[in-house]
């Protein structure tokens, strides 16, 4: 089943479940549950850095925000360089952690699109790599 891009990057906005938009991605903040509480999609696809993407994603963000609102400032000859810093420091620390949540369930949300994968298919490749980790 192919779902609509429009409506996996609404279910990533709202931080839900790629498959069936019901589950929470997240049981508190800054840690996901392993799989959807509703249809027990597991969220991570089983390979080892499968949200580097969603770092990528995340820093990319982060830091046009900061580009995109200290360059305009910097600009204006009446505005000081300390203050500049003092608002462009802050935003390059926090801003990540603000987008944290969203990049990660927006990373899934195009994943899923581009590259749909059954319950089933990941259970068993799940199931393959537990056991090939395991010897």
């Amino acid at each position: 089943m192919h779902i609509k891009l429009s409506r996996l990057l609404w279910r990533g906005l709202i931080l839900r479940c790629p498959i069936c938009g019901k589950g929470k991605l997240f049981r508190r903040p800054f840690k996901m549950y392993d799989q959807c509480p509703y249809c027990e999609f597991p969220y991570e696809r089983g390979e080892e850095g499968y949200f580097t993407s969603s770092m990528a994603i995340n820093l990319v963000l982060s830091e046009f925000i900061v580009v995109g609102f200290t360059v305009p400032l910097s600009a204006m000859r009446t505005v000081s360089l300390a203050l500049i810093w003092a608002i462009g420091i802050p935003m390059t620390v926090l801003l990540p952690f603000l987008f944290f949540h969203h990049s990660r369930s927006f990373w899934m949300s195009i994943d899923h699109f581009f590259n749909p994968v059954s319950r089933e298919h990941l259970e068993t490749r799940t199931r393959i790599f537990e056991l090939s980790s395991k010897e």
